[in-house]
């Protein structure tokens, strides 16, 4: 996963959209809760130049959701010509109402120069605020700022802590990130046995790169015991995915097997692939 990270038309219009509409359900269905309806109806169907069109009126009246949805909509170019600056404009005035959503993006925007000048300071700013509602990638990539020193003063104490708030909302990336400095000590006590905890987390929700590290973490007997038959499970289960070094790690295994630990091996990959598969590689 790239430190910073877009919310997509696909993700916001599911994922965030039925969030927004499930509270909208609650407060009683209105006219505005029946035009906002109607939008999402139109994004569904595959009719993006309705539905944006929809979303539009909504947000020049002001909600917040919908002025974050028709951002995302000029950034990807859903239903209109792709536009970074439109898309900028829609999340300040959804960010400036304190839509989580829009401030995370509009902090992505800051940190990368994409429709507004790159400036780190508004990043940590708007990923900041954001992350103080909870927003587990707002976290994240505030935690990454504070790693790198862009925007503020390099703090790793800080990034562990900001990585942490993300990884106990279960945000594999940050899972990920926390287990790496766990292993290295940065930021934090070194321990490995919790770094193998952490990583077995994102493991275990089918992400790649987390299975790839755990069954290297088996293979070295590094936070947990050297155990070649799950090292072997866990590598092949990434490998599924064509990630290169997993499915060369898996090979290596392969060769310091006996025909014994080799069945227990197929055997116990066939499950974990069944009951881990792989969701994402990020």
């Amino acid at each position: 996963m790239r430190r910073h990270s877009q919310a997509v038309v696909a993700e916001l219009c599911g994922r965030f959209l039925r969030a927004v509409c499930a509270v909208l359900i609650t407060l009683g269905a209105g006219p505005a809760f029946a035009d906002f309806a109607s939008a999402k109806a139109a994004y569904d169907r595959g009719d993006f130049e309705t539905a944006v069109e929809e979303f539009l009126f909504l947000a020049e009246t002001g909600d917040p959701s919908a002025q974050t949805i028709v951002g995302v909509m000029f950034e990807n170019g859903a239903g209109v010509e792709a536009d970074k600056t439109q898309a900028a404009k829609w999340y300040r005035l959804a960010a400036d109402q304190g839509n989580a959503a829009a401030q995370t993006n509009l902090g992505f925007m800051y940190d990368t120069g994409i429709g507004v000048a790159e400036d780190n300071a508004q990043a940590v700013k708007w990923f900041r605020a954001a992350a103080d509602q909870g927003a587990d990638m707002a976290q994240y990539n505030l935690a990454s700022l504070y790693a790198l020193g862009e925007g503020v003063e390099q703090n790793m104490e800080e990034a562990a802590r900001w990585y942490r708030r993300a990884a106990e909302q279960d945000f594999a990336p940050a899972q990920i990130r926390l287990a790496e400095m766990y292993g290295k000590g940065d930021g934090v006590v070194q321990d490995a046995a919790e770094a193998a905890r952490l990583v077995r987390l994102a493991a275990e929700k089918g992400n790649a790169k987390a299975q790839y590290l755990l069954g290297n973490m088996y293979a070295e007997g590094n936070g947990v015991a050297k155990d070649y038959v799950k090292a072997y499970a866990w590598c092949g289960t990434a490998a599924a995915t064509g990630i290169t070094p997993a499915a060369e790690c898996f090979e290596h295994l392969r060769r310091l097997m006996d025909d014994v630990e080799k069945d227990q091996a197929r055997h116990l990959t066939k499950e974990y692939r069944a009951r881990y598969g792989t969701k994402t590689g990020s």
